[in-house]
């Protein structure tokens, strides 16, 4: 008898239970309620701050004046490639181009020099042989042949220009082309840089 009635007392539930099943679920419902606005609010911010804005100006800078260089006469240096080196050192010929871009819409420019040097900087030959005259907003351009391989891996243009008042800095680069063999090819550019430069006073 005693026996009976110990294990009718083990299987007895605890009068609570329903009540902490109550309280638990009502803190995961608020739980779950404070994720979806957290994250709603989350979202709506970094909605914000990729939306799309419109560009502004810096009354600072509304004088008009934009960056752009303004001089009346260069010495400028421009890499060149006649060959470069692939498939575990082997030359590939490229066929270079010298571009002179006269950048001011006004006013022409002089070209008073274009020499083409070789790696070791020995002059190979002056493309000019009097000065070049060049109207505003014109392009002349220099060829040296993928067969011409005198200047090699390291070669260079030095152009020296001048004009009779200040301009827009010409636009001075080369570009260099070659095909291998597979049909494959190779194209890129390489921007002058000024070594002497007479700035607008």
């Amino acid at each position: 008898m005693s026996s009976h009635s110990t294990n009718s007392g083990q299987d007895k539930k605890p009068a609570n239970y329903p009540l902490l099943l109550t309280i638990l679920s009502a803190l995961s419902f608020v739980l779950l309620l404070l994720l979806l606005y957290f994250a709603g609010n989350s979202f709506e911010t970094l909605e914000n701050r990729l939306r799309f804005q419109p560009p502004t100006t810096d009354p600072a800078r509304a004088s008009g004046a934009y960056g752009i260089e303004i001089v009346d006469g260069q010495t400028v240096y421009v890499p060149v490639y006649s060959h470069i080196y692939a498939d575990g050192g082997k030359p590939h010929l490229l066929e270079a181009t010298l571009s002179i871009r006269n950048l001011d819409p006004n006013h022409a420019i002089s070209i008073k020099s274009v020499q083409y040097f070789d790696t070791n900087g020995s002059l190979i030959k002056e493309y000019l042989d009097g000065e070049m005259h060049l109207n505003p907003l014109a392009t002349t351009a220099f060829l040296v042949e993928n067969s011409d391989v005198r200047g090699g891996s390291g070669a260079n243009f030095i152009v020296v220009w001048d004009a009779e008042e200040a301009v827009y800095e010409p636009l001075i680069e080369a570009i260099m082309v070659g095909f291998f063999e597979g049909g494959r090819s190779i194209s890129f550019s390489s921007p002058g840089r000024a070594l002497i430069e007479r700035k607008e006073q």
